[in-house]
């Protein structure tokens, strides 16, 4: 029986050993985690000021930046196209906050991919206030010194349900 145990006991500590190693490398630096939570408190707080200056400014400066929006899974690519989703959604807004429930970020290459999930609190203009929940994920490197959005694509969860009163009022009112 001892014989039997001490093999599965070694190979326990390997896996553990590999496993702690395999977080340990996937794990972000201190600096670039908290730059990148710093950009997601960013966004959040363009969405409570409806501020499309403040969002843009969150995005990159490339051509290339997309942006796909949770409600009807509209893709919008270039950054006129992107400022203009942004303004749509926020002029049907009376209000908006968001709390993250969870995210994580991942390094890919130059950058960070992040996966998370938010809930949004709002009131559009003209309704009671609601609630949404969307999950996302994005792709983020550093551009000129500063971390910036590449492109995010976010997702309504239970899209299934949609108030037919809210999607008339406004093609983009869905979360971001």
């Amino acid at each position: 029986m001892h014989k039997r145990f001490l093999p599965l006991l070694v190979l326990s500590f390997l896996l553990a050993g590999t496993v702690a190693v395999a977080q340990t490398t996937n794990a972000l630096p201190g600096d670039v985690l908290a730059a990148n939570q710093e950009l997601d408190h960013q966004l959040l707080e363009g969405h409570r000021l409806l501020d499309t200056t403040k969002v843009m400014g969150l995005f990159t400066s490339s051509p290339e930046v997309f942006f796909i929006s949770p409600g009807r899974a509209d893709l919008f690519r270039g950054r006129d196209e992107v400022r203009r989703s942004w303004e749509q959604f926020f002029a049907t807004l009376q209000s908006i906050h968001g709390e993250i429930d969870h995210i994580e970020y991942f390094p890919a290459g130059d950058g960070v991919i992040a996966v998370g999930q938010v809930t949004y609190h709002r009131q559009l203009k003209g309704y009671e206030p609601d609630q949404r929940v969307v999950v996302w994920t994005d792709f983020r490197r550093k551009e000129n010194g500063k971390w910036v959005y590449v492109f995010r694509h976010a997702h309504l969860v239970n899209s299934s349900y949609v108030d037919s009163k809210q999607s008339t009022k406004s093609l983009n009112s869905e979360h971001r």
